[in-house]
Order: C-alpha cells, then sequence, then structure tokens
C-alpha cells in the first residue's frame, strides 16, 4: 500500500521529493557557505550580511526552494585573517559540501579565494568585496559580483560632479589600494569630462586610524573647492566627527563614494552636516517598488532595524544564486557559468532590477547618489536629491570588456 501511495503521488506531483521503496526520502539541500567579518570594528558587515542571508533562505523555503530543494546557509566570522578564511573555504567545500560560497568583506581574502573556488570548481558570489579586480584583471569564471564595484562608484562621482562647479579637488582617502584606486578612477574620468580640473592635494591617512587630525588641518590649509573621500564604516563617521568642531563641512564641500551606508549615518546622527554628497550600494528608502517595501518590512520586523547596504546586496546575492540555478536546472558549477555566459541573466533585488553581465561576471547597475540630511521620522540622517548614474556611463566598455576576456584567455596559456 505504502509503495502505490508513493507512486500515486509521484504522477500527481511531478517535483515532490518522495521516492517509493525508501530509496531517498528527500532530495539534498542546496547548501551555501557564507563568510563575512562579523566581529570587531567591520562586524556590522557580517551581521547585516548573515541577517539578510536568514531571511532569503526562509523566504526561498517557502516558496518551495530553489528546483523544488530547500536552502540551506551556514555564515563563518573570517575576521580581517585570510588563513581563517581559506581554512573556513576549505571547510565549507570538503567538510560541509556546499554548492556555494559567499563572501567576504575584504576584497583582499575574495582575492586569495579565487584559486580556491577554481581548484574545486565552486561558485563564489561576491556580494560585500568591491574591487574592481575582482571581474577585470584577475577575472575568474567560478566568480559572480551581484554588487556594483569600486570601480562604478568612482565614475559615477565623476559623472555626478562633472556637473558641479568645483575646480580644485583633493583627496582624503586610506592608506591602502582601495583608497588610492577609488582616487585614480574617480579623477581620471573627471578630467575626462571636464579638463579644467586640477589636483590640489592628497591625503591617505592610516586605514582605520583614530587620529585624523593631520589629514584635517591640510584640508583646511589647501582649501580645496571639494574633495573625494573615499572613507568608509568607522573611518568616515571618525573623520566627520573629528572635523565638525573645525567647521570644514561649512568651507569645502565633500564626496563619499560609500558614505551613504547605515554604518556611516546612524553614528553621526543628528550631528550630520546637511548637504554632503553621499553613494551606497542600497538605501532603504528607494526604490518605491513592492519588493523593496515587502524586504524592509520584513527585516525590520524581524531584526528590529533597516536593512544597511550589506543586508540589501546578501539579500540579492543569495536570489541570484536562485535565479542560476534554476536557468540552468542545475547546482553545478560548469551548467551555470554556462547558462549565465549564453546570455545576461536578470533578476529583481530590493534595489531594483539586475542584471549579470556574461562577459566579466559582474552585475550591470544605476549607482546611487544623494545629499545628507536629518530625518526626523527615522531618527538619523538620509539622503536627499537622489540621483541614479545610469549603468551604461559606469560599467566597462566593449573594449575594456574585450581585454577582460583576452587577458583570462592568456592566463590559461
Amino acid at each position: 500500500m505504502r509503495a502505490i501511495w508513493c507512486l500515486a503521488i509521484g504522477v500527481l506531483v511531478a517535483s515532490v521529493t518522495l521516492f517509493c521503496g525508501g530509496a531517498a526520502a528527500e532530495e539534498k539541500p542546496v547548501k551555501l557557505g557564507a563568510m563575512f567579518i562579523s566581529s570587531g570594528k567591520m562586524g556590522g558587515y557580517g551581521k547585516h550580511g548573515a541577517q539578510a542571508i536568514q531571511l532569503a533562505v526562509e523566504e526561498i523555503n517557502a516558496a518551495g526552494g530553489i528546483l523544488g530543494r530547500k536552502l540551506e546557509a551556514t555564515t563563518e566570522d573570517t575576521q580581517l585573517n585570510k588563513e581563517r578564511t581559506i581554512e573556513i573555504a576549505k571547510r565549507f567545500i570538503l567538510t560541509d559540501k556546499v554548492d556555494f560560497l559567499m563572501g567576504p568583506t575584504s576584497s583582499g581574502l575574495a582575492m586569495t579565494l579565487l584559486d580556491i573556488a577554481k581548484e574545486h570548481k565552486k561558485i563564489l558570489i561576491a556580494t560585500q568585496a568591491a574591487t574592481d579586480a575582482l571581474t577585470g584583471a584577475n577575472f575568474s569564471p567560478y566568480l559572480f559580483s551581484t554588487l556594483s564595484n569600486a570601480m562604478m562608484h568612482s565614475r559615477s562621482g565623476a559623472y555626478l560632479m562633472a556637473n558641479k562647479p568645483y575646480k580644485r579637488w583633493m583627496v582624503v582617502g586610506p592608506d591602502y589600494n582601495y583608497g588610492h584606486s577609488s582616487w585614480e578612477m574617480f579623477i581620471t574620468k573627471l578630467k575626462e569630462l571636464k579638463p579644467d580640473v586640477e589636483v590640489v592635494g592628497e591625503v591617505f591617512p592610516k586605514f582605520m586610524a583614530t587620529d585624523y587630525s593631520a589629514a584635517i588641518e591640510e584640508v583646511l590649509k589647501i582649501k580645496p573647492d571639494a574633495v573625494w573621500c573615499p572613507l568608509w564604516g568607522g573611518d568616515s563617521v571618525a573623520f566627520i566627527k573629528q572635523a565638525l568642531p573645525k567647521g570644514l563641512f561649512d568651507q569645502v564641500k565633500f564626496a563619499f563614494p560609500v558614505g551613504g551606508a547605515l554604518e556611516t549615518l546612524i553614528p553621526v546622527g543628528k550631528d550630520m552636516p546637511e548637504g554632503i554628497f553621499m553613494s551606497t550600494r542600497y538605501l532603504f528608502t528607494t526604490p518605491d517598488s513592492a519588493l523593496n517595501r515587502r524586504f524592509v518590512k520584513a527585516y525590520k520586523e524581524r531584526f528590529n532595524e533597516y536593512p544597511d547596504y550589506m543586508a540589501g546586496e546578501t539579500y540579492a546575492g543569495v536570489t541570484f544564486i536562485k535565479a542560476a540555478v534554476e536557468r540552468a536546472g542545475s547546482t553545478d558549477a560548469e551548467k551555470i557559468i554556462a547558462a549565465v555566459e549564453k546570455e545576461p541573466l536578470a533578476w529583481e533585488s530590493p534595489e531594483g532590477w539586475k542584471i549579470m553581465r556574461a562577459e566579466d561576471h559582474s552585475v550591470v547597475e544605476d549607482c546611487l547618489w544623494g545629499e545628507t540630511v536629518f530625518s526626523e521620522a527615522y531618527g538619523f540622517p538620509v539622503l536627499k536629491n537622489i540621483h541614479y548614474v545610469p549603468a551604461e556611463e559606469i560599467c566597462r566598455t566593449p573594449e575594456e570588456l574585450k581585454a577582460v576576456r583576452e587577458g583570462y584567455r592568456k592566463s590559461l596559456q
């Protein structure tokens, strides 16, 4: 009788996961192993990432899973530690038998994982690491970046500022690869768009510094029209708070390419000067779409806080996995790569529609900029005068995409 019942169910419901004769009670779940910095000064990245994964997994499973299979996810704290990150990734692959890797927060750590992903033929989804090298000079078919990268935000800032009256520019950025490359990409593009721009100073404080007084004094001495400031997270908070008593923001216009994150806006609070130009990869107040409203409501109710950009981008990374597996009809990495490269893959996220491009495995999307303003409704600053710089202006050109693929082919020789 039991075998007949199973057969009947199997005929009526094609996606059933029960098998007759007790061969298997349920298809194996799709497994995701995520790695973020979840402790210390940068711990918010991991916290918001893990919360977004939890929410996405619950919603996907409630809707039937991925190809009828449940999605399971484990999140580990990499800290800012290369050896620990490698150990976690290998354990995910060899012991936990995950189908996908996600993370890490640090771009440097992400570069470290490229060879591991390739060796074990596991797809790595980048939802927080934002160096353009991941999908450019170090392109690997096993990595997909689902967030707008540093190049896109630098170029978008140039397009925005090219229409502003500021001509004398300087930089205050963290003294490591991201800070220097962000400035180089911004000012190079700005000079293309506005040839009369002049560079009047460069200051690169130590990454995760505690004292920015020297940098502040240098800006006050030079008196530029505007400053490109790729400080982020705790660094941007410390810099802004230390600059306020000096009246710096009353004298010089600032543009923070990643300053519009809640990890900056909320800690500065009512002290945030109005009118600072800031960009962010996702801001919960926009767009006014059904999906974003639903996501923000569910996140707020579940975790008692608004989703930061790390949450929005990580949620989008999980839903990309669902879209990619369903297109390929498989969790096999080679089949997914072939399916996505056959034609661009579009999927909806809280921040809007994203497109995964075949040539460099980089997301194609507009970049959001706005100006700071305190919100009584939320109790912390948000952004006003929202402006989206179009993707076609900031993503890699056809010539750049060709160079990415040619570079990859040469690396295989």
